[in-house]
């Protein structure tokens, strides 16, 4: 039997397939009038701004992000979705900067959501093209070390490819890649640990 949430959800997934250009920003404040738990109204508040960013409600959203920040200040996962909120939404690269920062700050000290504040950080580095950053980005990539059951999403590689060329054999980029080569020689998972054969 579904939760009430997934009920929810998938009733948002149908309405975008019969029409995706239609802003469901309304039907979901709607459905957060309703009493639900903290953890569903997280999620309904987060899809509730994905609403409003892809339909160009910037400051809507922002403002909708600040505030799950002022909710919840230690949670890096917040300060991570604001610095990806100026970087793909509401362009805006030094603001994206500043935001992870905050929530590798943040990572540091709860031990969750590292690899993806780091990830993003090399993203932004490569855009900004502030090879000091990335460089420091990928050692602490390279010597972070998970603890399993933490949230985090594994290490990331879709930023590699994008790295220059003449920056693609440098130490830390090197020692980055010999890390993941060793995380998927143990399968590892960031909610299992180390699962060797």
């Amino acid at each position: 039997m579904q939760s009430r949430l997934e009920d929810a959800l998938a009733e948002l997934d149908a309405l975008r397939k019969v029409d995706c250009t239609r802003d469901l920003a309304p039907h979901i404040e709607v459905l957060l009038r309703q009493a639900w738990s903290d953890e569903d109204a997280i999620e309904l508040r987060h899809q509730l701004i994905g609403e409003l960013q892809c339909h160009g409600r910037h400051r809507e959203a922002e403002t909708l992000l600040l505030a799950e920040v002022a909710r919840d200040p230690a949670d890096p996962y917040h300060s991570v979705s604001l610095a990806e909120h100026f970087h793909y939404y509401d362009i805006n690269l030094p603001r994206s900067l500043e935001h992870v920062a905050q929530a590798i700050t943040k990572a540091k000290a709860v031990g969750e959501f590292m690899y993806q504040a780091l990830g993003v950080q090399a993203r932004l580095a490569i855009e900004a093209q502030n090879w000091v950053l990335l460089e420091s980005t990928l050692l602490e990539l390279a010597s972070y070390e998970h603890k399993p059951g933490n949230i985090d999403v594994f290490p990331e590689t879709d930023f590699i490819k994008r790295i220059p060329v003449g920056l693609s054999s440098t130490p830390a980029l090197i020692a980055y890649k010999n890390r993941l080569d060793h995380l998927r020689s143990i399968n590892y998972s960031t909610i299992y640990g180390a699962r060797q054969k």
